[in-house]
C-alpha cells in the first residue's frame, strides 16, 4: 500500500515505496536502495524503539539474520538496531508463503512436497552450518520463489552456543516460544531446543502441505502442546512414499529424527525442472509484480474501490467481571472442551480510499492503503490523563475477552521501570489457526501527562500508517491499520498511557468485534 503522508519517506539509504504488511510489533516497507534495486524493510513500531529487552531481540534477529546465505533466506543488505526507529533491510523475495498457496489453492501433490522437502532440509543445513537455530519453521515462514525455497523471519533465532534467552528478555521460566502447531515437543515442554527441533517442525509443515493441516491440531493450544509432547502424529492422509521420512522426522526424542543432511539422503535427488511449483504459485508471483509496476509507475491498482461510509457506532455493554484465569502448570489438566465461536455480525472491515496493492515481502502481504487520522485529548484542559501501572499476564485476560477458546498464549511480555508490555494470542479449533492477537503497552514513570505524551507521540507516527477510528464512546485516541493476510482488521486504541492494539482474523466482518474486544482489553487492565 502507499505511504500515508506522515510516514517516513526514508529509511536509512532506502527510499520507502510503501507498506508491505504490518502486525503486532513492527512493520515491513517496500524501499528501493540508491541502486534500484527493491528490498524489505522490517522497522519497529515507535513506541517499542525505547523498550531496552525489545532492542536486545532485534539486535540479535539481525546478528542471526547475517550469518545466513541467502541462497536459502532473505539475504541481509543492511540494518541499524540502535536507530530511533530499529530496522534491518533484506533483499526483496518475490513469493508467496507456502501457508497462502494452500489456503488459496488446495494441497500439494506428493512430488512438489518431495521438491519443498529437499529445499527446506537444504535450507536448515544452511541455517545449522551458521550456528543458529530457527526454532518457528512454519508455512507462513516458507516462501515458495521462482528458484526454490526460502526460509524466512529469524526474530526468535538462536546462537546453538550463544546467550540464554533469559539475558535478551525473551524467554523465561514456564514460557513457550514458537508457533503451537508446527514446534517441537522440547520447544513445547519449554525446554533448550536442539537443530533437532527444527527438523520436527519440518516434519509437521509437510504435513500441513500435504494435508492442509498440522498433525498436532489439538482444540486448543494447551491441548496442541500437549499433542505434540505426548501424542502420536496423525498421518493417515500422508502419502506412502513420504510418509516413513515425515515419521522420522517427527519422532518424539530428538536423537532419533535425522540431521537435514541424512534428511536429504533419504529424499534422494530431485529431478531438474524449469518450474519448480504448482502454476497457482506462478500466478500470485504475476499480481506481485504487477502490483509493484502499478505502484512505482502510480497507476491505481485494479481492485481500487470507494470506502464505504463509515459505520453508526453501536452501543456496547460493558463486559462483566470474571475471576482472574489460574495459570495452566500443565496442558493435560486442560478441558477438552470450549465454549461455541460468539457470532458475529456480518459487517466488512474498513476499506482503502486509496489502492490496494497485494504484495508479498518475507511473508507478508500488502494491504489496502489507509488515509491519516487520530484525535487527542487535551489534558492541560481535561484534567490529568488516564496513568495504568502495568499491563495485564495472559492468564488474567482470558475470563475477560470473549474469544475463542477461552484461553490465550503469552506471546511476549516485557517490564522495565519506565514501560511495560504484554501481547498475548488466541487460537481457533480444531485448525490451531490463530485468531486474535491482543497486545498491551504502557509508558510510566515520569508522571500522568507526561507518560501520556510520550505515548501520545509513538502512537501518532503508527497512526500515520493508518485511518481515524470515531464512534467507539471509549480511549483518547483510536485507529484502523492497514492489514495484510493474517488480520481482517485491526484497531489500536490509545488511553493515556495505555496503548492496546487489537488483530482478528475473522472472514466475514470484524469491526464490532474487534471494538468489544479492544473496550475489554482496557478494562483488564490494572486500574489507574
Amino acid at each position: 500500500m502507499p505511504q500515508g503522508p506522515d510516514g517516513p519517506t526514508h529509511v536509512g539509504p532506502f527510499k520507502v515505496a510503501g507498506v508491505l504488511g504490518q502486525g503486532g510489533m513492527g512493520r515491513v516497507l517496500l524501499c528501493a536502495g540508491p541502486d534500484g534495486r527493491l528490498v524489505a524493510v522490517k522497522q519497529v513500531l515507535a513506541h517499542f524503539a525505547d523498550d531496552e529487552g525489545f532492542r536486545a531481540r532485534f539486535r540479535r534477529e539481525v546478528a542471526a539474520s547475517r550469518k545466513v546465505s541467502g541462497a536459502y533466506t532473505a539475504a541481509v543488505m543492511d540494518a541499524d538496531p540502535d536507530a530511533p526507529t530499529p530496522w534491518l533491510a533484506s533483499v526483496f523475495v518475490a513469493g508467496p508463503s507456502l501457508g497462502a498457496v494452500v489456503k488459496k489453492d488446495g494441497v500439494l501433490d506428493e512430488a512438489v512436497v518431495h521438491r519443498l522437502a529437499a529445499g527446506l532440509a537444504s535450507a536448515l543445513v544452511e541455517i545449522h552450518r551458521a550456528g543458529l537455530i530457527h526454532r518457528d519453521l512454519k508455512p507462513d515462514n516458507v516462501l515458495l520463489t521462482e528458484d526454490g525455497v526460502r526460509v524466512i523471519d529469524l526474530g526468535i533465532a538462536r546462537a546453538t552456543g550463544g546467550a540464554s534467552d533469559g539475558e535478551t528478555g525473551l524467554t523465561r521460566t514456564g514460557w513457550v516460544i514458537g508457533s503451537p502447531a508446527f514446534m517441537s515437543p522440547e520447544q513445547a515442554e519449554s525446554k533448550p531446543p536442539t537443530p533437532a527441533s527444527d527438523v520436527f517442525s519440518l516434519g509437521s509443515v509437510l504435513v500441513m502441505a500435504l494435508t492442509g493441516r498440522s498433525p498436532f491440531a489439538g482444540t486448543s493450544t494447551l491441548q496442541t502442546l500437549y499433542d505434540v509432547v505426548h501424542c502420536a502424529p496423525d498421518l493417515g492422509a500422508v502419502p506412502a512414499g513420504l510418509r516413513g521420512i515425515v515419521e522420522r522426522c517427527l519422532a518424539k526424542d530428538p536423537a532419533a529424527r535425522p540431521t537435514p543432511a541424512q534428511l536429504l539422503e533419504l529424499l534422494g535427488p530431485v529431478a531438474p525442472a524449469g518450474r519448480q511449483w504448482p502454476a497457482a504459485v506462478y500466478r500470485m508471483l504475476a499480481a506481485q509484480r504487477e502490483d509493484i509496476d502499478r505502484l512505482f509507475s502510480g497507476e491505481p491498482a485494479d481492485d481500487a474501490i470507494p470506502a464505504p461510509p463509515e459505520p453508526q457506532p453501536q452501543p456496547e455493554p460493558e463486559p462483566e467481571p470474571g475471576p482472574a484465569g489460574e495459570v495452566v502448570e500443565r496442558a493435560a489438566e486442560v478441558t477438552r472442551d470450549a465454549p461455541p465461536r460468539p457470532a458475529v455480525p456480518p459487517r466488512r472491515a474498513p476499506r482503502s480510499r486509496q489502492r490496494t496493492v497485494a504484495l508479498v515481502a518475507a511473508g507478508v502481504l500488502a494491504a489496502s492503503g489507509l488515509g491519516v487520522g487520530v484525535y487527542a485529548m487535551d489534558w492541560d484542559a481535561a484534567g490529568s490523563p488516564a496513568a495504568y501501572p502495568d499491563v495485564p499476564a495472559c492468564p488474567e485476560v482470558t475470563e475477560r475477552i470473549a474469544l475463542t477458546g477461552r484461553e490465550s498464549k503469552e506471546d511476549y511480555r516485557s517490564a522495565t521501570g519506565r514501560q511495560a508490555h504484554t501481547m498475548c494470542s488466541w487460537y481457533d479449533f480444531p485448525a490451531d489457526r490463530r485468531i486474535a492477537l491482543v497486545r498491551w503497552d504502557v509508558k510510566r514513570g515520569a508522571g500522568a501527562v507526561a507518560d501520556a505524551r510520550l505515548q501520545q507521540t509513538g502512537f501518532a507516527a503508527d497512526a500515520a500508517q493508518g485511518t481515524r477510528a470515531s464512534g467507539l464512546g471509549f480511549g483518547d485516541g483510536a485507529y484502523w491499520q492497514s492489514t495484510g493476510t493474517e488480520w481482517t482488521c485491526v484497531l489500536s486504541v490509545r488511553q493515556g498511557n495505555l496503548v492496546v492494539w487489537v488483530g482478528l482474523y475473522r472472514p466475514g466482518g470484524c469491526e464490532a468485534k474487534a471494538k468489544e474486544v479492544a473496550r475489554a482489553a482496557l478494562a483488564a487492565v490494572p486500574g489507574a
